[in-house]
Order: C-alpha cells, then structure tokens, then sequence
C-alpha cells in the first residue's frame, strides 16, 4: 500500500495506471488484474492510451462504471447527460 502523501497525489489524476486504477476502485489486485484484458475485449472497458503512456482516462472508466451499474437514467442517455 502506498503511502498517504502518494495517494493524496494520486486521487486527482487523470490517466491512471492499471496499478492506480485497482487501487482507486478498491478491488484486490489478485481479482481485478486478471479481469482487465476480457472487460476490454468483451464489454468495452476504457483501453489504454498510448499517447498517455499506457494509462487509461480516469473519467472513462467512472462512466463505464456507472453505466454498468446502473446509474444513467434512459432518458438522460437519450440526451447525452447523467444525474
């Protein structure tokens, strides 16, 4: 586990590292890492950019999230907003 200063650093980027990332979600790595090269392929998962150095963009990845759980109502899908 980082230290608190390297978290504090990290909680504003916004391209992450797939290391970052897991931390961010709060997932153990030992779930997670295995899980990341299917959700890219299969569901669309945010890939990494390599203009950005292998990261991926953090608020991709929030939205991928909240879509997968649910939280865009259709309606603002339909106009290109969320709640």
């Amino acid at each position: 586990m980082p230290a608190a200063e390297t978290l504090e650093r990290e909680q504003h980027k916004l391209y992450l590292t797939d290391a970052e990332l897991i931390r961010r979600l709060g997932v153990p790595e030992k779930t997670l890492r295995p899980l990341l090269p299917a959700l890219e392929s299969k569901h669309a998962f945010p890939k990494k950019s390599a203009f950005f150095g292998d990261r991926r963009y953090w608020p991709a990845v929030k939205a991928w999230l909240d879509r997968h759980e649910g939280l865009m109502l259709p309606d603002a899908v339909s106009k290109g907003r969320t709640r």
